[in-house]
């Protein structure tokens, strides 16, 4: 025994040291991690590493501590990363990386210093090695070390493709069949294996896969399209009324109406709801792109790819975007977003989307900075200004900044106390949101005083939750948040907002609707066809499937929870109202259809899918 420990002892505390580490991303992150994941997460380690057995000791120390630098930065970026998104780090997301570094910030809110002990045994294996540096070590012979590297092999497979084997019979075909998320991916084949999926397919997307949809595909996306054009129910508006469409960042339903120690969180709104509709039972489609998932989603009524944002994958694809829809009706469409023009490519898909105008940082005059840029008060305002400019019937898309994370706000501007809150970054939070509320009421009253508002089409919503709602935190207690489907209410739900021309008085709009089905109401409002779009006119009173990105959805008063750690029959129903578990039957009617919208969306988008249907020649 001391003769194995001495030729490969660092080799074995390599795998146990790496294995525990795995193991720590299940509570680290909230998430499951049963046998299944142990034994592939196993074979992972030492299939990515059995080959230093072919080393010298004196050499393969270094080599695997090295390898261990690496394994543990992957670790930890994937917990910090899925404590925000709940997902794991894509291949997609590497040309995402230098925009979220001009968002900056919100990092110390994901990293707990427990997270820091990945690293100790890295430092101790540092020290040792620099003490031992002068250490001799015999060179085993090459034909034994070949014999141990082998044994590795051998093992390592046997581990990480016998539980592939037992699950190869799953009707969801995950091996076959691209997964609708990352996170499937990962429970099937381990943190190591997921990555190594992604890069594969990643490749394959881009270099090997098909471009043109073949006949059938084609005629199958055409059936959809055509069905999804059925009559909406309701009466267009009279003429072509201007239209107003405002992004809220970070601004989730659980705001509206909140009080904390006798202080309303969002006044105006509270009121504003009593003269518009309101959806109360409205949810973010939203992924891994957040705010730029949030704009793709209004402005073409498809869905967020499962990994990176379609802004920075797919910027010159074609889409029968809603700007185009209004061009071609006689409007002029501007979008306004008071950063860097080409923050997210926002200049290339705005051009594509069919804008006439892009209203950047630099087209606003200079006023106070609040968290990323220019305070929204002020952005409001002067977007006003430039609606002024524009011929009627226009189109404008607001895209507000301020409650953005890291939610850093100004303390000569706290209007609130919040003592009663111990989270620094949850107090910063309500006091952005406080501020963007009084800042929508003075657009609202500018638009009043310029004599905009009375005849426009005008519609505002939250873009996705704060990423603040994790149980035990100070959000979560107020809400009183318990059960699923609490917290699918307080880390879904946004708020919705929809004035009609001449409307002079508000109603509830009970319906539930997603984000997707935004840009057909418009339309259907207006009297103009949807084309190629997924979504359904909210106003219709037909039952709305509404699908999260991973799987779950909302339909005809019930939730269904995914399980992505076997098929997808397991997943959980749950009834809306009284919050409890139901029957599967309740959900299972729509399982599959959820899943072919995420598919059908996906491809499209990859495929340049609009572009085929509307006759364009795609290049290999």
């Amino acid at each position: 025994m001391k003769k194995i420990w001495l030729m490969y002892g660092d080799y074995l505390v390599f795998i146990l040291v790496l294995l525990v580490k795995m193991i720590i991303v299940g509570p680290a992150t909230g998430t499951y991690f049963g046998v299944n994941l142990f034994f592939v997460s196993l074979g992972a380690i030492i299939l990515i590493s059995f080959w230093s057995l072919w080393i010298s000791p004196r050499i393969r120390r270094w080599i695997l501590f090295y390898l261990s630098i690496l394994m543990t930065v992957l670790i930890a970026s994937n917990i910090w990363y899925y404590r925000y998104f709940t997902d794991l780090l894509s291949v997609a997301l590497i040309i995402q990386i230098p925009q979220m570094g001009a968002v900056g910030g919100g990092l110390e809110d994901l990293i707990y210093p427990a997270d820091f002990l990945l690293f100790a045994d890295i430092f101790i294996w540092a020290a040792l090695l620099l003490k031992d540096r002068k250490r001799t070590f015999s060179d085993y012979p090459a034909k034994r070390r070949s014999k141990a590297a082998l044994i590795a092999a051998v093992s390592g497979t046997v581990l990480f493709f016998t539980p592939l084997a037992v699950n190869a019979a799953d009707r969801d075909e995950w091996l076959v069949q691209d997964s609708l998320g990352n996170m499937r991916n990962y429970f099937k084949l381990g943190m190591i294996g997921h990555h190594i999926l992604d890069i594969g397919r990643e490749l394959d997307d881009q270099f090997i896969e098909e471009k043109t949809l073949n006949p059938s595909q084609l005629s199958e996306m055409q059936r959809f399209f055509d069905s999804n054009r059925g009559s909406a129910g309701e009466t267009p508006v009279e003429g072509k009324p201007n239209v107003i469409v405002i992004q809220l960042e970070s601004f989730q339903h659980s705001v509206i109406d909140q009080e904390i120690d006798g202080q309303e969180i969002t006044p105006f709104l509270n009121d504003f709801k009593e003269e518009v509709m309101y959806f109360p039972n409205f949810y973010h489609q939203t992924h891994q792109g957040r705010t730029s998932d949030a704009e793709f989603i209004l402005n073409t009524s498809f869905y967020p790819m499962k990994a990176g944002s379609v802004y920075t994958r797919y910027p010159d694809h074609s889409y029968d975007s809603l700007p185009e829809k209004m061009e071609s009706a006689g409007y002029e469409t501007a979008a306004f977003h008071a950063f860097e023009r080409t923050f997210w490519n926002r200049d290339e898909v705005y051009e594509n989307f069919g804008f006439d105008h892009f209203y950047s940082i630099e087209d606003f005059p200079e006023g106070d900075v609040i968290g990323l840029t220019l305070n929204d008060e002020d952005f409001f305002l002067s977007s006003v200004d430039r609606m002024l400019e524009m011929q009627d019937p226009f189109y404008a898309f607001l895209v507000a900044l301020t409650s953005h994370t890291p939610y850093d706000f100004p303390e000569n501007k706290k209007e609130l106390k919040l003592d009663s809150l111990e989270e620094e970054i949850i107090q910063n939070y309500y006091h952005n949101i406080h501020f963007v509320d009084r800042a929508f009421g003075s657009m609202v009253e500018k638009l009043k005083d310029e004599g905009i508002w009375d005849d426009a089409l005008v519609v505002a919503y939250g873009d996705h939750d704060s990423g603040l709602q994790e149980p035990g935190r100070d959000m979560a207690e107020m809400a009183e948040a318990e059960t699923t489907v609490d917290y699918l209410n307080l880390g879904r739900k946004v708020p919705l907002f929809m004035k009609l021309p001449g409307m002079d008085e508000g109603s509830v709009i009970e319906q539930t609707g997603g984000q997707v089905d935004i840009a057909p109401t418009i339309l259907s409002l207006l009297g103009l066809d949807k084309g190629y779009m997924m979504g359904h006119s909210l106003l219709s009173e037909d039952p709305r499937l509404t699908v999260f990105r991973e799987g779950s959805f909302v339909y005809d008063g019930y939730y269904y929870k995914a399980d992505l750690t076997s098929e997808r029959e397991n997943g959980e129903c749950y009834n809306l109202e009284t919050e409890e578990m139901a029957d599967q039957s309740n959900c299972s009617q729509m399982l599959y259809e959820a899943a072919s919208h995420l598919r059908m969306s996906d491809t499209i988008i990859k495929k340049n899918g609009v572009g085929q249907l509307q006759g364009q020649t795609i290049e290999e």
